[in-house]
């Protein structure tokens, strides 16, 4: 018997051990962008030259139950302008220069239990959480991440969820977890997050909702549908609706009204004809009650679930908004090449004269092969311009009413060590 348990220990270790990975990432980025106000003056720049090296691992589950992950990260400055503020380091502008950062971004306690049908799985620690209502951000060099707890349950189909999260390491910062606070430094206990979905047959649905102790309250709710044509041609229907409410006495934003109150909601319809390796897409956005504030705490980088989250969210309230968007996999010609367009504007939005909001856009992506595989190469450029004057009283708490130019390269390169 003892051998037998010896046996069954030495193969769940094995399990935790052979079904784990580590890869390590070198990345490289280099920013260039200008910033103006809509009359065309200049206001601030960032021309940031940064790398970093990012070493992830992620075990396996020792006796098919229980495991966990771990990533750190450094980034170190090569050559920015330190004039400028910073975005993916601290420093610059008036702080002088950039600093370097390091850190743990997740370290996180991962379990599982239960058939493909049925099962629940769960993670507790730090990690970059992806949910409907809440994201950490992934735009930088390194990653956001927050600390908390999660639960989930697949019980035939049917999705449910909950998070928990209590504390957050912000993108540009070593910190392993700051406090969640409101913009007078207030302590948020906590924000909870609970959700359902289910998806069959191509059509799918979602809800969540999240509750920022004392201070925020968001809904989300999504439906979508692939409508497949032929083998080669299909159509992606959603539409998504959100609305987010002051919700305690903490939340302390420029978006509350005169009484104190505040609440915003919007509807968000996409349509998406794919053909192939290219796609053609539309999307529409509506805002009203009030500018949408997309953060569930004042460190928060925000999260707004529509297809004009774009260099702005396009969310001023009654603004109506409209993207246009196509695209290119070139893989029958050269394989790993990728092209992607947009074209994005809004009108309409409320206590502005003569309000336009729009941008053109395009990223291109190349994914090398043979024995370079592993490395990628993106340009992204985007012009963004606004104008519109404000009438008596009207504030710009979204901080969107400027002028900018965006040049980006991100090299990176992604080595499996086993």
């Amino acid at each position: 018997m003892a051998a037998t348990a010896a046996t069954t220990a030495q193969a769940s270790f094995e399990q935790l051990v052979d079904d784990s990975s580590l890869t390590l990432t070198y990345k490289m980025y280099k920013w260039d962008q200008e910033n103006k106000n809509n009359q065309g003056k200049y206001k601030d720049s960032q021309d940031e030259f940064v790398h970093a090296l990012i070493a992830d691992y992620k075990s396996g589950y020792f006796a098919d139950i229980i495991g966990f992950d771990f990533q750190a990260g450094m980034a170190r400055d090569i050559n920015s302008d330190d004039k400028f503020s910073g975005t993916n380091l601290p420093g610059g502008g008036s702080n002088g220069h950039m600093d370097d950062i390091a850190g743990v971004q997740q370290a996180y306690l991962k379990a599982k239990f239960g058939g493909e049908d049925l099962n629940i799985h769960g993670t507790y620690g730090q990690k970059k959480r992806d949910l409907q209502s809440y994201s950490d951000s992934g735009s930088r060099i390194l990653n956001a991440s927050s600390f908390g707890a999660d639960v989930a349950s697949n019980i035939h189909g049917l999705n449910l969820y909950a998070s928990r999260i209590d504390a957050f390491s912000a993108r540009n910062q070593s910190t392993f977890k700051d406090d969640l606070k409101n913009s007078g430094g207030q302590t948020i206990d906590d924000v909870m997050i609970y959700g359902a979905g289910y998806e069959w047959n191509g059509l799918g649905g979602v809800v969540e909702q999240a509750k920022s102790q004392d201070y925020l309250k968001k809904t989300i709710a999504k439906v979508y549908y692939t409508l497949p044509v032929n083998e080669t041609i299909s159509v992606d229907f959603d539409a998504r609706y959100g609305k987010v409410e002051k919700d305690g006495k903490l939340y302390d934003t420029d978006f509350l009204d005169a009484n104190g109150n505040y609440e915003s909601s919007y509807n968000n319809l996409n349509a998406t004809l794919n053909i192939g390796n290219a796609y053609i897409g539309v999307g529409y956005n509506k805002t009203k009650d009030g500018d949408y504030d997309n953060k569930l705490f004042s460190n928060d980088h925000g999260s707004f679930n529509s297809s004009l989250d774009l260099e702005m969210g396009y969310n001023y309230e009654d603004e109506k908004a409209y993207v246009v968007k196509a695209g290119y996999d070139f893989a029958d010609y050269v394989p790993g090449l990728a092209i992607n367009a947009w074209y994005a504007k809004g009108k309409d939005a409320k206590d502005f004269e003569n309000f336009n909001q729009k941008e053109v856009g395009a990223n291109v992506s190349y994914n090398f092969s043979g024995k370079l595989e592993g490395l990628s190469l993106v340009y992204f450029h985007t012009a963004y311009r606004t104008s519109g004057d404000y009438a008596a009283g009207r504030d710009d708490a979204l901080g969107g009413m400027y002028n900018t130019n965006i040049n980006r390269v991100y090299l990176t390169y992604t080595y499996e060590v086993f």
